[in-house]
C-alpha cells in the first residue's frame, strides 16, 4: 500500500502537511465528498503557497470542515483527496488509486459531505431533510462506492455541517437508494458476494474521467493494476476482468476453464435463501490453497440441492470449472463421470489424457 501524506490540524487552529513516513501511521479520520469548482489541491497546501488565496478557494470550507470534526472526535491527522495527492505526478497517482480503499477501510472515521443536503439547526420538520439525502449527487458517482463500503464508521453531514445519521442508523434509506445489501454495509467480507453483485453496486454510478468508472472498482474486488489514463473505458474494464479472473481462477485460467450452465436447474419459486449457511459455506471453500468440501445433509425435501444451487449461481464466476454430480446410485455417478469428460472435450479437444477415451462406450463396460 502506498504511503499516505496526511494533514494535520494543530493546537493553534493551523493546518499543515505531514508527510509521508515510514513510521506508524496515526489515527486519522477521512472527507468523502462530490468534487465541485475550486478545489484546493496540494500545490495549494505547500509551505510557500499563499494561504490567502487558499483558504478563498470555495474548497477550502471542506477542509476546515473535516479539520474541525476530526478535532471533535479527538483526531488530529485527517485526509483529503483533493490535496493530499499529488496529482501531478503520474505514479503517486497511480499508487494511491490502488490504495485508495486500504486509506478509507483504515480511517477511523469517514465524513461524508453532502452540499446539497441541507439541514438548518433547530430545524422543525423532523427529517424533513430526507428526501435530499435519498437524491444527493453522492450516491450517483463511482468514487464514492468504495467510500461508503470501505470505512468502518460513515458519518452523514448536511451542507451546514450538522450530522445527519451513520451508516447504520441510516441503513434503511442507503439500501433503496443504492440497492447494496445491508450486510455489505456491515463489512461482511466483499468475497462473500458474487462478482455480478458488486458490479451491479456500480451500474448507475458514474465519473468525469471514462476510465475511473473502472479505475474505482479496484478497491471493490480486490486487485490492483496500472492506470492509464487515455485507454478508454472498455481496455480499461477488459484488463480489470483480467485481474479478477487470475485472482479467484488463477493465471492461467483461461488454459482450464470449462463451460457450465444451470439453465438445466431452475430456482426454486419458494426458496429464500439461507444467508448463514451460504456465508458458512464460503468461508469453508474460498481461499483455500488445498482441496476443501462441504457435506449439505439432512432429510429429504428440505432443500439441501437448492443451497447449492443458490451457492452456484452467487459463485460460479470465481471458479474455473464446477461440475454437478448424480449420485443417486452407482450407474447415475458413472453417467456423471462420463458427462464431465465430454464437457472437458468440448471446451478443450487436444486434453491428452481425455483423448483417446472412448465416451460411446457402453455403460456396462464399466462395471
Amino acid at each position: 500500500m502506498a504511503s499516505i501524506r496526511l494533514l494535520q490540524r494543530k493546537l493553534d487552529g493551523a493546518i499543515i502537511f505531514r508527510e509521508p513516513a515510514s513510521d506508524p501511521i496515526p489515527a486519522y479520520a477521512i472527507l468523502s465528498h462530490t468534487w465541485g469548482n475550486e478545489e484546493v489541491t496540494l500545490q495549494d497546501m505547500e509551505a510557500d503557497a499563499d494561504r490567502s488565496k487558499t483558504t478563498s478557494k470555495a474548497g477550502w470550507a471542506k477542509v476546515q470542515f473535516c479539520a474541525d470534526q476530526a478535532a471533535a472526535d479527538g483526531l488530529q491527522y485527517f485526509w483529503v483527496d483533493t490535496c493530499c495527492i499529488d496529482k501531478k505526478n503520474a505514479v503517486e497517482l497511480g499508487a494511491a488509486i490502488n490504495s485508495m480503499f486500504q486509506w478509507y477501510q483504515n480511517a477511523a472515521r469517514c465524513y461524508v459531505y453532502l452540499p446539497d443536503v441541507s439541514k438548518s439547526e433547530g430545524a422543525s420538520g423532523g427529517r424533513a431533510w430526507e428526501e435530499a439525502f435519498r437524491t444527493s449527487r453522492w450516491f450517483t458517482r463511482g468514487w464514492t462506492l468504495q467510500e461508503l463500503i470501505a470505512p468502518r464508521m460513515v458519518d452523514f453531514f448536511s451542507a451546514e455541517g450538522h450530522r445527519l445519521g451513520d451508516k447504520s442508523s441510516l441503513a434503511g434509506e442507503i439500501q433503496e437508494v443504492t440497492d447494496i445489501l445491508g450486510r455489505a454495509l456491515r463489512g461482511d467480507a466483499l468475497s462473500s458476494f458474487s462478482i455480478r453483485e458488486r458490479r451491479a453496486w456500480a451500474e448507475r454510478r458514474t465519473t468525469t474521467v471514462e476510465e475511473d468508472e473502472v479505475y474505482c472498482l479496484l478497491g471493490i474486488f480486490d486487485v490492483s493494476m496500472a492506470v492509464i489514463y487515455g485507454e478508454r473505458r472498455d481496455r480499461a474494464f477488459r484488463r480489470l476482468e483480467e485481474e479478477i479472473h487470475k485472482l479467484y481462477k488463477g493465471i492461467h485460467f483461461e488454459q482450464y476453464a470449462v463451460g457450465f450452465s444451470l439453465s438445466s436447474f431452475p430456482e426454486a419459486a419458494q426458496f429464500v435463501a439461507r444467508e448463514e449457511e451460504l456465508s458458512k459455506m464460503h468461508e469453508l471453500l474460498h481461499g483455500h490453497s488445498s482441496r476443501a468440501a462441504v457435506v449439505l445433509h439432512g432429510l429429504g425435501g428440505i432443500g439441501k440441492t437448492q443451497l447449492a444451487v443458490e451457492y452456484v449461481r452467487r459463485h460460479k464466476e470465481k471458479h474455473t470449472a464446477i461440475f454437478w454430480l448424480n449420485a443417486n446410485d452407482e450407474d447415475s455417478l458413472r453417467l456423471s463421470y462420463r458427462g464431465i469428460a465430454q464437457q472437458v472435450l468440448q471446451c478443450h479437444p487436444s486434453t491428452s489424457v481425455l483423448s483417446s477415451v472412448d465416451l460411446s462406450i457402453r455403460l456396462e463396460h464399466y462395471r
